[in-house]
């Protein structure tokens, strides 16, 4: 049955629907503004509805019009533009997530998978940080991610709706720009592609999460019957900027990198995730090192198809 994507043409959901078309899916993507130009290379091996998450008539449209059991909620505005515009944030986090959750109640849909954040924690918790920390978010884009599991669990004990939710840590990866975090992935990004860059966080700590393991923790989320915990921390491993630059380093020695120490990440620099290593047997595939390698070529094998592309319309 079709998969419903819910931001499938952002950072994350461009990732996940590659892999949801590689085995085989029925996806729909779910976009008020779809962004092609991330999706170019599957974009008519999937279904496209451009429609308003903060109108549940949209929603129910596009799940009724396409037969849609299954939904990815990954709508949200990132955490800087959150807290610049926190009534638009609460709409768009919030809103959008209720409609998804009142639309599957009303359809009697099978689940809905929710990308969620650390961002819901103190940000002095103690690490490494497990699900049972007190919810104290720091910034309007915690409390909205809270905000919005605290609805998911509520439709799940009264309506029986089926929600997970996964709390990721910083994730880095091919397409990751904005955010707080974005520099991370700048950073093996542009010096893949010979460009300079500039970091000022050098010494900053955050756990790493590549992409393509936060993709697969999705992909386990949706297949695990009756799972027991519903909300779980999906991370990688905790590394300073600095040392995530020195490994690039080691793959690409005349990388033009500029450290700086002007600001640290004011969040926890680690988290417990054994409760999906158990419940949903997620383990991280991607050691940072390999992490790192694999963006690399995957940022060269983009640019290669960028400059073919070119010359063709030249």
């Amino acid at each position: 049955m079709p998969v419903l994507v819910g931001g499938g043409s952002g950072f994350i959901g461009s990732h996940l629907i590659r892999r949801l078309v590689e085995e085989g899916e029925d996806v729909v993507i779910f976009d008020i503004n779809p962004n092609y130009e991330a999706i170019r290379d599957i974009v008519d091996k999937v279904r496209i509805f451009r429609g308003d998450a903060t109108n549940i008539v949209d929603i129910l449209h596009a799940l009724r019009e396409n037969g849609v059991e299954d939904i990815y909620h990954l709508i949200a505005l990132l955490a800087d533009v959150s807290q610049e515009k926190p009534l638009l944030a609460l709409k768009v986090n919030v809103e959008s997530t209720l409609n998804f959750l009142e639309a599957v109640r009303i359809l009697n849909l099978k689940r809905v998978v929710f990308a969620s954040s650390v961002a819901v924690y103190d940000p002095k918790e103690p690490p490494p940080v497990a699900e049972f920390a007190p919810l104290r978010p720091a910034s309007v884009y915690g409390a909205t991610k809270a905000l919005s599991e605290f609805y998911g669990m509520h439709y799940n004990k009264l309506f029986g709706v089926d929600f997970r939710a996964l709390r990721f840590t910083t994730i880095y990866g091919l397409g990751k720009f904005g955010g707080s975090t974005g520099i991370c992935s700048l950073l093996i990004e542009k010096s893949a592609l010979g460009e300079p860059v500039k970091v000022d966080v050098a010494d900053a700590v955050t756990d790493w999460l590549y992409i393509k393991d936060a993709v697969n923790s999705l992909l386990l989320a949706r297949q695990v019957d009756n799972p027991k915990q519903r909300i779980y921390n999906i991370g990688g491993s905790a590394h300073s900027v600095r040392e995530v630059a020195e490994i690039v380093k080691r793959f690409i020695p005349d990388a033009d990198i500029q450290l700086e120490t002007k600001r640290l990440f004011p969040w926890p620099p680690s988290y417990n995730f054994t409760k999906a290593q158990e419940e949903l047997g997620y383990k991280p595939l991607f050691n940072i090192e390999d992490g790192v390698k694999d963006f690399i070529s995957e940022a060269r094998k983009r640019y290669r198809q960028d400059e073919v592309k070119n010359k063709e319309k030249g």
